[in-house]
């Protein structure tokens, strides 16, 4: 990088080519491309989307440190980080019901806008209808019948659907439906 000894290596050279990230950003993992766009974002001086790519990558890390005791997590695995920005979106639709009953627009207008940003993060999710076409072919499979707690738990082990193109309770949602209707 910079070299005290001597003048001409005053400059870093990356500084005056292209951006070597630009063109596999798309392609990286969620991990990663939410690093990059949080350079971006801190020279953008966007703040509301600083604050919320500081929130996942603090939320990804403490989950890391919490798998050391446990479960395992990956910040590398798509779908564990894809979990976590779930895990967030699902908490602002829930401060967005608080504040909309309580009569604060503004607040909700906000957290709706940390969605959209966090939605960009997640994979093409995968529609109500493609998620009980899994779920009935598993159902086939295994010739479950009732809608036992033991039948929907042999059922969501054989489903399998990434916890990054669905969400979990969504699937389990389907799964209990569908267990209901045979």
């Amino acid at each position: 990088m910079f070299c005290r000894a001597s003048p001409r290596w005053t400059l870093p050279v990356a500084r005056h080519c292209a951006r070597p990230y630009a063109d596999i950003a798309s392609a990286a993992p969620i991990n990663t491309r939410l690093k990059l766009d949080l350079k971006e974002a801190m020279k953008a001086k966007e703040k509301t989307k600083l604050s919320v790519i500081k929130g996942v990558l603090s939320d990804i890390l403490y989950a890391e440190k919490s798998a050391i005791a446990g479960a395992s997590f990956s910040r590398d695995s798509d779908a564990d980080v894809a979990a976590v920005i779930q895990r967030a979106i699902k908490q602002r639709n829930d401060s967005i019901q608080s504040y909309a009953a309580g009569g604060r627009e503004d607040l909700a207008k906000a957290e709706e806008a940390e969605i959209s940003i966090l939605a960009t993060y997640l994979p093409k999710q995968l529609t109500t209808e493609e998620i009980e076409a899994k779920v009935a072919q598993a159902i086939k499979g295994l010739s479950v019948a009732g809608a036992g707690s033991k039948a929907v738990g042999l059922v969501m082990r054989e489903v399998d659907i990434s916890p990054a193109l669905a969400p979990k309770s969504k699937v389990a949602e389907v799964v209990k439906r569908l267990l209901s209707a045979i």
